[in-house]
C-alpha cells in the first residue's frame, strides 16, 4: 500500500529493480485514500487557496483499499488463504517469517500479531491488551500515565507487549471483516504540524502542530475477531524502526543501521567467523537476504577474519 506522495517512487523504484524478481503482475500497488486535515478548533485546513489540506488514512486503510479496489477479491482467485502484513519502516523485519506463519496456522488464528518488549514505559509504541475480553492495541497517544507506567510485583511493564506493525490475517477473517465490519473502525486523532496557506494564499509551514489528522489503524480489527495470537520475538532480532530524522538518538536511519549490522555480525560469529573493528564509526557488516534470511548458510565463513565496513552478497568470495 503507497499514498499519493510515495505511489509513483515506489512503482518507479520495483521497475528499476525488475521487480525483483517477479512478473509485474504478481505485484499490486495501490494508493490508500485522503482524508481532510482540520484545524485544532475542528475547521477544515487548506493547503492552497480552494484546496483542502489531506492526508493517508492511516494503516488501517489497507481494509478499506483491499474492498473497495477488488484486491481481496483477486487474491482468493489465485489461492491465496493468509496474508503476512509489516510496516516498511522497521529494518529487522523477517518477512513471511515461517515461524510465525506457522505459529499462526497451526493455532487456527483470526489475526496474528508480533510482538517485542518495551524499551521504556514512554516508548511511542502501541501495547497489547485486553478490552472487554478482547485482544486490543492501545497507542501510545491514548494510554494514560497511571497505565504506561505501571509494574507487576517483580518489577516487569505491564503493559509491555510492544506492537511492531508486523501481522498475519486468515482470508477468511479478511473477507468477512472487510465485507461487514468496516463501519466499526474508529477515526484515530492525531496532532500534527500540517502546511497551510495564510489569508493572502501564501504557504505557511507551523513550527508547532497547527492540526489534527484522521487516521485508521490496522489493529483495530483485532477486537472483532474470533482468535488472535500473539508472538513475543527478541526485539534485537526483529525491531529496528525509522521513524525520526538522521541524527536522533533512537529510532533514527543511523541506528536502524547500527541495529542492522548487530544482527548480522552476531550470525557470522556464530557461524565462526571473526569480525574485526567492531567499534569502529563506519563499520557496518550486511549480510544480503540472498545469502541468509536467518542465519544459516554461512559455514563457509568459519575461521576468517573479516574486515569491516562489509556488505556479504552472493557474490562475496
Amino acid at each position: 500500500m503507497t499514498s499519493d506522495a510515495t505511489n509513483a517512487v515506489t512503482y518507479d523504484f520495483f521497475v528499476a529493480n525488475g521487480f525483483f524478481g517477479l512478473a509485474e503482475s504478481q505485484v499490486i500497488l495501490f494508493e490508500q485514500d485522503m482524508l481532510p486535515c482540520m484545524s485544532l478548533e475542528g475547521n477544515l485546513l487548506l493547503s492552497a487557496p480552494g484546496e483542502l489540506a489531506k492526508a493517508p488514512n492511516g494503516n488501517g486503510g489497507v481494509y478499506v483499499s483491499l474492498q473497495r479496489l477488488g484486491i481481496l477479491e483477486r487474491l482468493k482467485a489465485q489461492g491465496v488463504t493468509s496474508i503476512f502484513q509489516f510496516g516498511v519502516d522497521n529494518l529487522l523485519c523477517h518477512v513471511a517469517d515461517p515461524l510465525f506463519v506457522g505459529f499462526c496456522h497451526e493455532r487456527d488464528a483470526d489475526c496474528g500479531v508480533k510482538t517485542v518488549g518495551k524499551r521504556d514505559p514512554h516508548e511511542k509504541v502501541g501495547v497489547l491488551a485486553l478490552t472487554n475480553g478482547n485482544a486490543s492495541v492501545v497507542e501510545y497517544s491514548e494510554i494514560s500515565k497511571e497505565m504506561a507506567e505501571a509494574r507487576d510485583s517483580e518489577g516487569r511493564i505491564v503493559y509491555g507487549a510492544s506492537h511492531i506493525c508486523v501481522n498475519w490475517f486468515s482470508m477468511a477473517f479478511l473477507e468477512r471483516f472487510c465485507g461487514t465490519m468496516l463501519d466499526h473502525l474508529p477515526l484515530h486523532v492525531a496532532k500534527k504540524k500540517i502546511p497551510t496557506c495564510t489569508p493572502e494564499g501564501g504557504a505557511y509551514t507551523p513550527d508547532a502542530p497547527n492540526g489534527v489528522k484522521l487516521e485508521l489503524f490496522i489493529f483495530d480489527s483485532f477486537p472483532l475477531a474470533d482468535k488472535v495470537v500473539a508472538l513475543q520475538v527478541p526485539r534485537e532480532e526483529e525491531f529496528a524502526p525509522v521513524k525520526n530524522a538522521a541524527g536522533a538518538p533512537s529510532d533514527s536511519p543511523d541506528t536502524a543501521r547500527r541495529l542492522v549490522s548487530n544482527l548480522c555480525r552476531a550470525r557470522i560469529t556464530a557461524a565462526g567467523a571473526t569480525v574485526l573493528d567492531t567499534y569502529a564509526s563506519d563499520g557496518i557488516l550486511e549480510i544480503s537476504p540472498l545469502v541468509s534470511y536467518g542465519g544459516e548458510g554461512l559455514e563457509r565463513f568459519r575461521g576468517r577474519e573479516l574486515q569491516l565496513p562489509l556488505e556479504i552478497t552472493p557474490d562475496t568470495p
